[in-house]
């Protein structure tokens, strides 16, 4: 207790130099700790939003249809295993889905489009783009189209015509239907808005003559990043013709994203921590030399050199304290307001690429106990190497010359 007394006064002796210190230690934690909490705010929704536009959580496949998908991989007893899935608590909604690439005509205009067949009532359970409806309804009957907007405008169509859809079936033959255009989907994807169009499940199943199967069974859960257990409960009551996949595994792009983005941040935030940690070493150095005399004075009058040192590490701890306190504070209450309101990614001109990664209009961000911790640990290790290499001074000077320095 005496020492933190004494390293208290110490501090506030130079008041000007002790302001500016904590204020450095003070914007460098609010800095980084604004970033990451933007930064981790952002990946809940690009996931959510990556996988209710596409994988869902978890897929249920035939063993080789990822590598390879053929119309004639498809899962059997799907409906028993969906009615298994069931018993399992985490998952929250299941869907089948059966999918095949087409040509879809319209007079002279002619385009390439993925057709999925979906059960309407529990699609809408696992994705969004049930909602994402621009014009007309989804899927109301069996001989109804669901398509993005981009393709509805290169086709040429409108609300309520017909749209000629031509591939092959499961038996070699022509799988030919002409349903009608009663949804169109905005989903801020261009390539989804571009390149999908929904029918029917049992519309699809007639016309690629699949009878009762399905490609895919797509699984939603609670916590998209904590899957494992729920892998190993839904590979238990799978046929063995079949395999379980995870959204990381159905879509690695956007894992790969969040580790670069992880690791260019994490770039960004220690080069700041480097700059913030050598200016205040500096200080530390200067402290040093101007308090060199009265270092020496205090080992004359029988103060040992590790008490000294002591004493100065807990003026640098004392003042790393200062500093993170201040900025966790600021930080807290900064995200406050933007935890209720967000940011807009309009405003910032990046919304294009926004709907390229999935991410939502608007970010919130989100504070947990990595962005709490990071950056007041990472100045702390800093702070406390610097001031243990400036206070090796008080080691290697001897009494004489220490009581003799100048300034």
């Amino acid at each position: 207790m005496f020492t933190l007394t004494i390293a208290w006064r110490n501090l506030w002796r130079n008041k000007r130099r002790t302001i500016l210190t904590c204020s450095a230690i003070a914007f460098a934690t609010v800095l980084i700790q604004l970033g990451m909490s933007f930064q981790a705010g952002s990946y809940a929704p690009m996931i959510e939003g990556a996988t209710r536009f596409g994988s869902g959580h978890l897929q249920i496949q035939h063993q080789d249809y990822k590598d390879n998908p053929k119309l004639d991989r498809t899962i059997p007893t799907s409906k028993e295993i969906i009615s298994k899935l069931a018993g399992i608590s985490d998952i929250t909604a299941v869907a089948p889905r059966s999918e095949s690439f087409a040509l879809l005509n319209n007079q002279e205009k002619s385009y390439g489009a993925m057709i999925i067949g979906v059960d309407a009532t529990q699609e809408s359970e696992v994705s969004y783009l049930p909602r994402n409806i621009s014009a007309g309804e989804y899927l109301p009957v069996s001989d109804s189209a669901y398509a993005g907007a981009i393709l509805v405008k290169n086709l040429g169509l409108q609300l309520g015509e017909e749209i000629v859809l031509l591939s092959h079936d499961n038996l070699g033959g022509i799988a030919a239907t002409v349903p009608v255009v009663s949804g169109i989907f905005t989903s801020g994807n261009d390539q989804l808005d571009r390149a999908l169009l929904q029918i029917p499940l049992e519309t699809f199943n007639e016309v690629f003559q699949l009878e009762h199967d399905v490609h895919k069974i797509v699984i939603m859960v609670r916590d998209p990043l904590d899957l494992d257990a729920t892998k190993r409960a839904i590979e238990r009551v799978l046929p063995p013709s079949t395999r379980v996949y995870d959204w990381r595994e159905l879509m690695p792009e956007i894992s790969q994203n969040i580790r670069l983005d992880k690791i260019s941040n994490g770039i960004i935030y220690g080069t700041l921590t480097l700059i913030v940690v050598l200016s205040i070493a500096n200080t530390f150095v200067m402290s040093i030399f101007e308090r060199t005399r009265e270092f020496g004075t205090l080992r004359a009058l029988g103060m040992k050199n590790f008490a000294l040192f002591r004493l100065f590490l807990t003026e640098s701890i004392v003042l790393w304290l200062l500093g993170v306190s201040i900025g966790i504070s600021v930080s807290i209450l900064g995200n406050l307001p933007m935890a209720h309101y967000g940011i807009a990614l309009s405003s910032l001109g990046v919304d294009q690429l926004a709907g390229q990664f999935y991410l939502p209009d608007r970010l919130y961000p989100h504070i947990d106990i990595n962005v709490l911790l990071v950056a007041p640990l990472a100045l702390g290790m800093g702070i406390c190497i610097t001031s243990m290499f400036a206070a090796a001074r008080m080691y290697r000077i001897s009494l004489i010359r220490a009581l003799r320095f100048k300034e």
